[in-house]
């Protein structure tokens, strides 16, 4: 059975415009194809079913049909997130193992990330953060938990940080006046968001660099990026564990007040004075 995903990355480039519409709803909405109908399926995305046996046909599939189990076979074997295939193997577990292996599974995830970065790659991820005239971080779907917080975290320590949002489209625009001097930082774990992709390749024109933290394994994109941060986040639960990114963040985010710490201490101080105005129950 042919890997619908790979088929999906290495065609995407030569997509008209509705063909990377199908495209980027099968990898955004992956476990949803499973059991949508042809004409369930192209409502949802906007197009005609013809566009989508189209598209079946132009990855070498017989139609939808074929497209579909496709989907299924790479559910089944090939997703290492699929949560379907993670629920079944814990949906025995008493709710105190399940706590120890997911707390145990979360230090297993931190120690491999930290024996995966090297500390050249570090040090070039910190002096773009630092030194960026201005920094972008985007994140999709789940991930964009993990750049809210890398966006507030850094904007605590330095200016000119924009969080990117999807609502109402502003993604490209938002991106129009980076340049050369700017940084992009991207949240991109499997399945990989072609809403983050796209973006990426909107800044690369620009000349912005390109800061990707992602899972171990990162062959499929590390042609995205100028560094490339893996960490893991494999869980013990129902969905994948975001500890090690997010730990890897905090830890970027501190490292840029060491390295500028006059502007820092000028953001810290600053946002500390408004805090003290009423904010907080305690202050009160």
């Amino acid at each position: 059975m042919k890997n619908i995903i790979n088929l999906i990355y290495n065609n995407y480039d030569n997509y008209t415009n509705s063909e990377k519409m199908i495209a980027d709803y099968i990898i955004n909405n992956f476990n949803n194809i499973t059991y949508d109908t042809l004409s369930t399926l192209a409502h949802k995305i906007g197009v005609s079913t013809t566009s989508i046996i189209r598209f079946a046909k132009e990855l070498g599939f017989s139609g939808y049909s074929e497209l579909q189990d496709s989907v299924r076979a790479y559910a089944d074997n090939d997703d290492p997130y699929s949560v379907t295939k993670n629920f079944k193997e814990i949906e025995n577990e008493s709710i105190s193992q399940l706590f120890e292996n997911c707390l145990n599974k979360d230090i297993e995830n931190l120690k491999k990330t930290i024996n995966s970065l090297s500390k050249d790659d570090l040090e070039k991820s910190i002096d773009l953060l630092a030194n960026a005239r201005r920094v972008y971080v985007i994140g999709y779907n789940d991930s964009f938990a993990m750049a809210y917080y890398m966006a507030m975290r850094l904007g605590q320590v330095r200016e000119n940080v924009s969080l990117l949002q999807s609502v109402g489209g502003m993604f490209p625009m938002e991106v129009a006046a980076s340049t050369g001097e700017d940084l992009l930082v991207a949240y991109l774990f499997p399945r990989y968001s072609m809403n983050t992709i796209n973006i990426i390749n909107k800044a690369k024109v620009n000349g912005c660099k390109i800061l990707i933290i992602t899972a171990h394994d990162t062959t499929k994109i590390k042609h995205f990026s100028d560094v490339i941060l893996p960490t893991y986040v494999y869980g013990s639960g129902v969905r994948e564990s975001n500890i090690a990114p997010i730990s890897l963040s905090s830890y970027l985010a501190s490292s840029v007040a060491i390295v500028n710490p006059k502007e820092s201490s000028k953001y810290i101080n600053y946002t500390e004075m408004v805090l003290q105005t009423g904010y907080y129950l305690d202050n009160n």
